[in-house]
């Protein structure tokens, strides 16, 4: 059995609410990391028994493993920032339950962080569609992220992100109102006008889950969420917003249409999909 250090160098951070299914994969990239000096923080966000029983057995199988129970289920965004007030490493990363990292992840993005002397990265990942494990695209967000890229463009996806734990906190998703989403999106605008500095590690080191869901509703929701985010958390009056709201949703439907007419280079070993 692996053990952890008091201080280990990476904490990593997954919030967990009914993922029994799909978290045996995500834990096998985790375990075959080529950086072993980390701890694994589950956040179980209340989740039915079957998987509250999955993280158990994990628990057990490994001394990095961290088990967090909330008494009922919070959302992703608290869960995240629950796990960061509990983290004990130098660096911290997110992983969601349903999703998959290379296995030099950690390696890569500790070291360039610590070569480029960042407060926070992040690389490409690709997205594939749950159940045919087919790769859709790959995400690529911009060289380095200041508000004007950041608002501009997507590309800057959670399960990317490390972060230099001294600048984390107690949390840095914002509680948003009921009914909106993008916590992260706020989160790294507000690291941004915080004076921050972020940049791309220009490499895919991790696959995103799609999940069946309405695609129409989920538009409509991410885009509120994001105006709600442009004009009240950053600032921006209702032209530069529009600019930007604008820019984004055509940068994502051109990368799509990119997408369907050439497949993604796919240089990565084959994950576990399912």
């Amino acid at each position: 059995m692996i053990t952890t250090s008091a201080k280990p160098l990476v904490s990593i951070i997954t919030p967990v609410h009914n993922d029994g299914k799909y978290i045996g994969a995500t834990a096998n990239s985790i375990l075959q990391q080529s950086l072993a000096d980390y701890e694994w923080i589950l956040i179980d966000d209340g989740s039915n028994g079957e998987t509250a029983e999955v993280l158990a057995r994990l628990a057990a199988s490994d001394a990095r493993i961290r088990i967090i129970t909330n008494p009922t289920a919070y959302g992703p965004a608290r869960a995240r920032n629950i796990g960061i007030a509990a983290a004990r490493g130098d660096f911290v990363a997110f992983l969601d339950a349903d999703d998959i990292w290379d296995t030099s992840k950690l390696e890569q993005q500790v070291g360039f962080m610590r070569d480029h002397a960042l407060d926070f990265s992040y690389h490409d990942y690709i997205p594939f569609e749950d159940g045919s494990g087919r790769p859709i695209s790959r995400i690529r967000g911009p060289k380095r992220l200041t508000l004007f890229t950041h608002n501009a463009r997507r590309g800057v996806g959670c399960l990317a992100v490390m972060l230099k734990r001294n600048i984390a906190g107690n949390g840095v998703f914002p509680a948003m109102p009921p009914g909106l989403v993008a916590e992260d999106f706020a989160a790294w605008a507000i690291l941004i006008k915080g004076g921050l500095r972020g940049e791309r590690l220009p490499k895919a080191l991790a696959w995103y889950r799609v999940r069946k869901r309405s695609f129409s509703s989920n538009k409509v929701r991410s885009a509120r969420s994001v105006w709600f985010i442009m004009r009240k958390l950053e600032g921006f009056g209702k032209i530069t917003a529009t600019f930007f709201l604008a820019s984004f949703f055509c940068t994502t439907m051109a990368s799509r249409l990119v997408a369907r007419v050439s497949a993604p280079v796919q240089t990565l070993t084959s994950p576990p999909w399912h």
